[in-house]
């Protein structure tokens, strides 16, 4: 199974394998680059603007109560991909319960095909040309 969501010129928009929370979501440049600093003023502005459409659409489907947006880069800072993404975590609050804590395993309550279907159904009402292009 793909978990590619989105994809346009600039970036993609993948399920995060091994995900913290249903919805974890990584935003990748097309171009290949490993540094925050290597972004283009354009590709900058069009990724942070897909962040705020997705934040958006998971707002709409899940009603998270906060957000982790970030970025690994580097190995030493838990990089484990050679390649320029933002991770986009929805927070729903007490996100851990008793097999969590006590078998060291998280348990989710979506799978990830799921959360798949969600949001290929809705992206496309939030990230669209006349998003990205009204600001």
């Amino acid at each position: 199974m793909s978990l590619k969501v989105y994809e346009d010129d600039l970036c993609f928009i993948v399920l995060n394998l091994y995900p913290y929370n249903p919805a974890h979501l990584m935003i990748v440049t097309q171009r290949h680059i490993t540094k925050f600093l290597d972004l283009t003023k354009e590709e900058l502005l069009h990724i942070t603007r897909a962040i705020q459409g997705i934040q958006l659409l998971l707002n709409d489907l899940y009603n998270p109560k906060g957000y982790n947006i970030g970025i690994n880069q580097g190995r030493n800072a838990g990089g484990t991909i050679e390649h320029l993404h933002f991770h986009l975590i929805p927070r729903y609050g007490s996100e851990l319960g008793f097999i969590d804590i006590v078998g060291k395993t998280r348990v989710l309550p979506e799978g990830l095909e799921a959360v798949k279907k969600k949001i290929e159904e809705n992206i496309n009402k939030y990230l669209n040309r006349e998003f990205f292009e009204n600001f």
